[in-house]
């Protein structure tokens, strides 16, 4: 089932939810104001309702014990990890809950929706979304048939059981290297969560079924990346030596381009501060940190999409793989030296 708030109109949505009372004083819902469920859950409350009817039925116990815990208590306390990436934040933010079960909520809830991510998190692949996103970069950026900008973040975690020499990262702390696409809008449109910190860019990319599916097609447009990335058709990158006016002309307008996918990652980050630097690492087990991070990207998007207001934490950490990347696809180049031509 797909997030309603994806697709139903906002103005529809408050005025159905206005009835909507939890007559439990403690639950959030009915001691908190908006602008107070935003700081500390990161989500209005109506995008926390859309998400109580849509993975309430996931959550909610097989019995109706007493001592069960509500489905809605259960993604306030997931929320609240997220927001904070603090277990001791949500024991002290929702009453009743006990480290452990805490632990068990923030598994099931981050399980139940990252299995929802491509209901969220979907790459352009009909002609009026290409459209409408390369639209976007060209009258933002002068940087034609852009259908997006990837990039790779490296989000803690703790040391692995298995391979914990691979997970860590050329900044020297264990990570997940996760490979990102966003739009002009800063919604992620593709990622991938799955890959050691220690693991290229390039490497990340080249395996990835992105890559592979732009390979596959005609020509329909291309993707920013850095140095770090290969040349190809279905994907700028800047020149190494720019001779002329126009060469850098063009690689300041591609790196201006490019920050979007910064952006959307510092946003993303920002909100959620369970994968952010400032937050510490993620300390559940490593399948759990998996789902997290894909449950947060996409809550992410529900969030950019309703227009929640976010502040900005730069991390200062974002990964440079300083090694540029020699591959320089024929066809790259032509479709590079056209752009060069034509707008630059």
């Amino acid at each position: 089932m797909a997030f309603q708030i994806m697709f139903q109109p906002s103005n529809n949505r408050v005025s159905i939810r206005k009835d909507r009372v939890f007559r439990d004083r403690s639950h959030p819902l009915d001691i908190y104001d908006d602008a107070e469920l935003i700081r500390r859950y990161r989500m209005p409350r109506h995008c926390i309702l859309d998400l109580i009817d849509t993975l309430s039925t996931d959550l909610e116990p097989p019995t109706m014990r007493s001592h069960s815990i509500p489905a809605s208590l259960q993604i306030f306390a997931a929320l609240r990890y997220y927001a904070t990436g603090s277990f001791q934040q949500v024991i002290g933010d929702i009453s009743g809950l006990s480290q452990p079960s805490v632990s068990r909520i923030i598994q099931k809830t981050s399980k139940i929706l990252s299995q929802r991510a491509n209901d969220c998190i979907k790459f352009p692949t009909t002609p009026a979304a290409q459209l409408a996103v390369k639209q976007g970069f060209s009258s933002e950026f002068n940087m034609p048939n852009t259908l997006g900008c990837v990039d790779g973040t490296l989000i803690a975690i703790k040391p692995p059981t298995e391979r914990e020499d691979a997970y860590v990262c050329r900044k020297g702390y264990h990570a997940i290297n996760v490979q990102g696409v966003c739009d002009n809008r800063k919604i992620l449109t593709n990622i991938i969560v799955q890959w050691p910190g220690s693991t290229h860019d390039a490497y990340i990319w080249g395996n990835s079924r992105l890559r592979e599916w732009l390979e596959g097609q005609p020509y329909i447009g291309h993707l920013l990346g850095d140095q770090a990335y290969p040349l190809k058709q279905y994907l700028m990158t800047p020149l190494r030596n720019p001779h002329t006016q126009a060469d850098r002309a063009f690689n300041a307008a591609h790196k201006k381009a490019r920050q979007r996918i910064e952006d959307t990652f510092g946003r993303w980050k920002s909100r959620w501060m369970c994968i952010h630097k400032y937050g510490g690492p993620l300390t559940v087990a490593l399948p759990t940190a998996v789902d997290v991070i894909t449950s947060t990207a996409v809550l992410h998007n529900i969030c950019e999409e309703q227009g929640v207001p976010v502040e900005v934490l730069q991390e200062g950490d974002d990964i440079d793989d300083r090694v540029d990347n020699v591959v320089q696809d024929q066809s790259g180049q032509q479709i590079r030296a056209m752009i060069i031509r034509d707008r630059f």
